[in-house]
This record gives structure tokens, sequence and C-alpha cells, in this order.
């Protein structure tokens, strides 16, 4: 029982854990570790694109923005592949 239960509690964990890097666009998926290309053909072109800087002022990536009815979808790029995806809530 205990066994059953450890496994349950160890699926669950990674499946949030697999999700909070990922977002849905209709009946696509788009991930950590994507590429440009990819969310680009999944998502479309971006409503907004915003340079990431350093401290001192380095290109160190770009966050692509998406307009959605009541949330805004923010996708973190990292030397041309998805670092992070975060969902805000207007």
């Amino acid at each position: 029982m205990n066994r059953i239960l450890l496994a349950l509690v160890l699926s669950l964990a990674a499946a949030s854990a697999m999700a909070a890097g990922s977002v849905r666009f209709g009946d696509k998926l788009v991930s950590t570790g994507d590429g440009a290309g990819k969310v680009t053909q999944v998502a479309g072109k971006p409503d907004r694109v915003i340079q990431l800087e350093s401290t001192f002022s380095g290109n160190v990536g770009e966050r692509w923005e998406y307009y959605q009815a009541r949330k805004t979808i923010q996708i973190i790029f990292r030397d041309g592949k998805v670092a992070d995806v975060q969902e805000v809530y207007n």
C-alpha cells in the first residue's frame, strides 16, 4: 500500500514539474528546450518581442509575448532555445 501511495505522489510531482515548463496553444505544446522555429510553428508570430539584457547591457536572450483573452504567455529564449515559460493572468 505504501509503495502505491509513494508511486502516486512521485508521478504527480513529476507531472507538475513537467507542466511548469510548457504551455499549450490549441492542441499543440511548447516546452523548455524547443527552438524558436518550433515555437513559431506552434504559436505563430509573437505579439511582442523584448530583448533581454544583462546588467552590463549585453544581450542575454529574448522574451516573446502572446496576448490571449485573459492572460499573457511569456516565452523566454536563451541561446535560441526556450528557457522558461510563464503565464501572466490579467
